[in-house]
């Protein structure tokens, strides 16, 4: 695989306890985030979109759905 074929992870996830952290990386993620999440402004911390962990998983398969890189 050549550098040139390596993608850029759009979306990091971290899990902080009953809480998830989805931080865009890229322009697409966070343009997906703003056009399919209904999101608060309390959710957001330092650019990172926090929800509760059993919505964390179909946010991850939507994204993924969509051509995303989540890691």
């Amino acid at each position: 695989m050549k550098e040139t074929d390596v993608k850029e992870t759009d979306v990091k996830v971290d899990r902080y306890g009953s809480i998830v952290g989805f931080a865009p990386m890229t322009p697409a993620a966070r343009e997906w985030i703003e056009e399919r999440c209904q999101t608060e402004g309390w959710q957001w911390l330092a650019g990172v979109l926090n929800v509760d962990m059993k919505y964390a998983g179909d946010i991850v398969a939507g994204m993924q759905a969509d051509g995303l890189i989540v890691e």
